[in-house]
């Protein structure tokens, strides 16, 4: 078995060097660029670009006096960067060529498996030294499962649902069969965003690990279900076509006029609680689109009816994006935030003051549209509202959004050299912060036997 898993990481490394020209080669010519909007006027000048002349927007946080970072495509820079500096806002070139900026992060990620020699030694830790393709990643779920005692029931690997392109959405439960507490946990949502599918696998191979070596005292009481790829169009296209698609594939032209090119659904703008009142798009060519109507998409129905059709009670919802080192928590559809929402902020500081302690790692905690912008139609909003799961969370990985970062310029491009220490703190923070669950309800069951 080992053996087919090793012919196929060969055939998909091979597959991806011949697509690889091709995928960066349509970036060439594209202009990263930053951007500082002063008033309400500029926001909407920025979003009338997103919509209307293909901007890709990088910074989630998008409110006056902060930074933005986008890319230009190349016909439309010179007539975009005209419009800016005629509304006043002044516009700084970061980089004139996003083709070479993507050649730069794949170098150093040639350099670290050649430096670390893991690929070639020990299979089972490719996912530490290479974004892995989603077959191959299915391939880890099974090996996986495998690896856990198989008279113990401590794993189950199930599907949740199919794609547009008919692929399954694969999920992992991890816990002990006696457990009673249940976390869900996706990854992937967005195609580009790389390191989130990456940390889904480290830290499933770190939770069966624990179980291998009879470290089970979380695993005892949570059941552990990890979906590592939500997406798996978009990021099979991310990674073979275009690295920095976001969406999934639906084909848009199904649902308007035949002729439409523009292809794709933002899913974390397409879950039908308070959609498209802000932070999205009606157009199908945008970066935002958030799909003729709520609840459109395939991924987004499978993931709603695995939370709401389940007889599982749900403690808590993670889902892993990059970039910009936030651990935020509903709502991201209004300013107002939800009425337990200091518990939610107390749990979110454990986690990622946990996280810290490994690599000193700085996580920024608050709610979705206070911290970053008002945006509809999240998961995690959803998750809150519909589902009724109380302790909800985004978490944007590594790297930071402040331009100051010495690694913030990779944005999306994170350099295969950070699979491991983003899964490390990451784990970590997770851990920390299911072990405050743990003691929250022992705490709340002292309190109510004192009366």
């Amino acid at each position: 078995m080992m053996q087919s898993v090793w012919r196929l990481i060969i055939i998909n490394s091979w597959i991806l060097f011949l697509y690889c020209y091709a995928n960066n080669h349509f970036y060439k010519g594209y202009e990263v660029v930053r951007v500082l909007p002063k008033t309400n006027e500029h926001l909407q000048l920025i979003r009338h670009f997103e919509d209307n002349y293909g901007v890709d927007r990088w910074s989630e946080v998008l409110t006056i006096n902060r930074d933005v970072k986008m890319s230009l495509p190349r016909k439309q820079a010179p007539k975009i960067k005209k419009l800016f500096k005629q509304h006043g806002i002044d516009v700084k070139i970061l980089h004139n060529d996003l083709e070479k900026l993507i050649q730069k992060s794949d170098d150093i990620s040639k350099q670290h498996k050649i430096r670390t020699k893991r690929l070639t030694v020990n299979i089972a830790s490719s996912h530490l030294t290479g974004y892995l393709r989603y077959q191959e990643i299915v391939e880890f779920l099974k090996e996986q499962h495998r690896r856990s005692p198989p008279l113990r029931n401590f794993t189950s690997l199930f599907s949740i649902g199919s794609t547009h392109e008919n692929r399954s959405i694969w999920t992992i439960r991890i816990g002990k069969p006696s457990a009673r507490r249940n976390i869900l946990i996706d990854c992937g949502i967005h195609a580009r965003e790389f390191i989130s599918p990456s940390t889904c696998l480290y830290m499933i191979d770190k939770l069966i690990g624990e179980v291998n070596n009879g470290r089970v005292s979380l695993l005892s009481v949570f059941n552990i279900y990890i979906i590592p790829l939500l997406n798996p169009d978009g990021y099979e296209y991310a990674q073979t076509e275009r690295r920095m698609w976001r969406k999934n594939r639906a084909l848009n032209g199904y649902y308007h006029n035949p002729d439409s090119k523009c292809i794709g659904v933002d899913l974390n703008r397409n879950f039908g609680y308070h959609w498209m009142e802000n932070g999205a798009s009606t157009n199908p060519c945008s970066e935002t689109y958030a799909g003729p109507h709520q609840d459109s998409e395939p991924e987004t129905r499978s993931l709603q009816r695995f939370i709401k059709q389940s007889s599982r009670h749900w403690d808590a919802y993670l889902t892993f994006h990059s970039y910009g080192q936030y651990w935020i928590y509903p709502w991201g559809f209004a300013l107002h935030m939800p009425d337990d929402y200091i518990e939610l902020n107390n749990k979110a500081t454990i986690g990622s003051e946990a996280l810290k302690r490994v690599n000193g790692t700085l996580y920024k905690i608050g709610s979705a549209a206070n911290l970053l912008y008002e945006s509809a139609g999240g998961s995690d909003d959803w998750a809150k509202g519909v589902g009724q799961i109380k302790y909800v969370y985004t978490v944007e990985l590594r790297p930071s959004d402040d331009m100051n970062d010495e690694h913030a310029h990779f944005a999306f491009m994170l350099p295969e050299t950070f699979i491991e220490p983003v899964g490390q703190e990451t784990y970590v923070g997770v851990k920390g912060f299911l072990r405050s669950l743990i003691t929250s309800r022992s705490q709340k069951s002292l309190s109510k036997n004192k009366y």
